[in-house]
């Protein structure tokens, strides 16, 4: 069929609705989480009224990232837990309220990207600083040398990623009550220490008699430098150009603190640390009434360049109880490729190219526009994902959330661009390497990822849905999603009991239209099935992992049916 079948009739709606999803919402935190909570998900630049985060003026946090890391290449961005390694010591910063500003000082624009897009200063590293032999004393001077306010400084070291704000605020606690000239951070260890004379070859204890092994519980063991970060004056270091000098105190760290990351084993050591840790700081969220499945009718090209076939999808979504109906944006110059525009192909419109094609079923800004009005008048959010940066730059006027497709998630150039023009960002995995989900998150820092297989329809021995286990483990900082193009609803729902929070379907009139997304889309009868079905699935894993619940309904049966027991 070439045409849509006659209007679709919906039931009225409520007057009474609210005009907007709030972005605590999107995200799956509670109401009235405050905004300035929202940064470590959407990845926000700072403000104005942000960049004092403390009344500590003068007192600044500094992370030396060089790009030219040997033994791990770039590995001050590498992912740990969900979060680039440096974000774990500049996070703890801001959170401890003792910095008056926090800076990324490197001489990598891929690094320096990353700060920005987490709120941190950057400070542009002279590269003669940067280079292998180069000391940190020499990154430090130079940050000093721009930046004459800072009073007291505290490198922060990205390598040492379990750092955590409480450390923070402790040590400067200790600084400031002594007056100290600086401070080193350190761990207690219950290790023998050893030398060994080069001449003879011979060894000797430095610190206990053999003869005297003491045992653990007698001996307070030795203070270790673990370098996860140093407070100073900017005086004491004028002095004497180290960052160690005058009157020291000592912050004493965990013993896990201890761990660094130099070596790509230590990688894999701190990921298996930072991901238990963070788990068991999550025990507290995990513990909570899961309460939503956010649901995205996937309309995409299936409205064959009808406005009239478009809106009726939309309203069908919200009839059905989707809060969201997605399109697809692209400039058809741009995105089809120079060997396929003159190709000839049988379409509705009789034979054409395929660029002409593509630009039949491309709405408009006008049409875009009017789309998304009338998405708000019936409360439904409406909006794209995008193909390219013209299509980015038209979307970002008119909403605030977009999603890049499986097919453009290895473009970090336009997943950057996109995540700087949005303040809500999804992506989906299909077509894609371990590698480069991780390159794209750690480019762009989406706010949900999204699962997905793109064969369209994909066979249901080929979801691999336990993936969604993988990634909700792996990105702890974003909410993980489904986005399915397989035949039926019953994977769905199974993607939603794994832990989808967001779910993503294609959605058509019917499903003998012409387009080639057709046959893997959901009809208007599904999609009301699909949104009750996710809705129950949802209501029936609500309660997370613990002893078993006795419901009143139980109660009842329990005293009709179970012999009571005589004392």
């Amino acid at each position: 069929r070439t045409s849509p079948p006659p209007s679709l009739r919906p039931p009225l709606l409520p007057s009474s609705l609210p005009s907007a999803i709030p972005r605590q919402t999107c995200l799956g935190l509670p109401p009235g989480t405050p905004k300035s909570n929202l940064r470590t998900h959407l990845a926000a630049p700072i403000t104005e009224q942000e960049e004092t985060m403390s009344s500590n003026s003068g007192v600044y946090a500094l992370c030396l990232a060089r790009g030219g890391s040997k033994g791990i290449p770039k590995k001050n961005i590498a992912l740990i837990a969900g979060k680039p390694l440096l974000c774990w010591c500049m996070d703890a910063a801001v959170e401890s309220k003792v910095f008056d500003k926090v800076f990324v000082s490197t001489d990598c624009s891929e690094i320096a990207g990353v700060a920005k897009k987490h709120g941190y200063g950057v400070h542009d590293r002279d590269p003669a600083t940067a280079t292998d032999k180069a000391s940190s004393e020499s990154g430090i001077t130079d940050f000093l040398k721009h930046h004459p306010d800072c009073k007291v400084l505290c490198l922060l070291q990205a390598t040492s990623p379990l750092t955590e704000a409480a450390d923070l605020a402790k040590a400067w606690e200790a600084f400031s009550k002594q007056n100290a000239d600086s401070l080193v951070t350190v761990v207690r260890q219950h290790r023998f220490l050893w030398k060994v004379d080069k001449a003879t070859g011979l060894a000797a204890p430095v610190n206990y008699k053999p003869e005297k092994r003491p045992r653990r519980q007698e001996w307070d063991g030795e203070l270790i430098e673990n370098g996860a970060f140093y407070f100073f004056t900017v005086e004491s270091y004028n002095k004497t150009g180290s960052r160690l000098s005058g009157k020291i105190v000592a912050h004493e760290m965990s013993a896990e603190t201890f761990t660094e990351i130099d070596e790509p084993c230590d990688l894999v050591i701190c990921r298996e640390l930072m991901e238990k840790r963070w788990g068991e700081a999550k025990v507290g969220a995990a513990n909570s009434k899961r309460s939503e499945c956010k649901i995205i009718a996937e309309i995409g090209i299936n409205h064959n360049g009808d406005m009239a076939l478009c809106k009726k999808l939309i309203m069908s979504a919200k009839v059905a109880g989707c809060q969201y109906a997605k399109l697809q944006k692209r400039n058809p110059d741009v995105c089809v490729p120079e060997a396929q525009k003159s190709k000839m192909r049988d379409t509705p419109w009789g034979r054409i190219t395929y660029l002409e094609y593509k630009k039949k079923i491309e709405f408009d800004e006008k049409q875009i526009v009017e789309l998304i009005e009338f998405g708000k008048s019936i409360n439904i959010i409406v909006f794209a994902s995008v193909w390219d940066k013209d299509s980015v730059d038209l979307m970002a006027k008119y909403t605030k959330i977009s999603k890049i497709p499986s097919a453009l998630i290895t473009d970090i150039e336009l997943c950057k661009y996109a995540r700087e023009k949005f303040e809500f960002l999804i992506i989906s995995t299909g077509m894609s390497t371990e590698e480069d989900i991780d390159t794209c998150y750690a480019a762009c820092s989406p706010d949900v990822v999204m699962h997905t297989n793109s064969t369209y329809p994909c066979p249901s021995k080929e979801l691999n849905l336990k993936y969604i286990l993988h990634l909700k483990k792996k990105y702890p900082n974003a909410v993980i999603g489904y986005s399915g193009h397989e035949f039926g609803l019953g994977t769905t729902f199974a993607a939603v009991a794994l832990g989808a929070d967001w779910v993503e379907r294609h959605v058509t009139w019917d499903r003998y239209m012409w387009g080639s997304d057709q046959m893997s889309s959901v009809e208007v009868p599904g999609l009301l099935k699909l949104v009750k079905g996710c809705t129950d699935v949802v209501d029936a894993t609500m309660f997370p992992p613990g002893k078993r619940k006795i419901f009143k309904g139980e109660l009842k049966k329990m005293e009709s049916l179970r012999k009571k027991q005589k004392n």
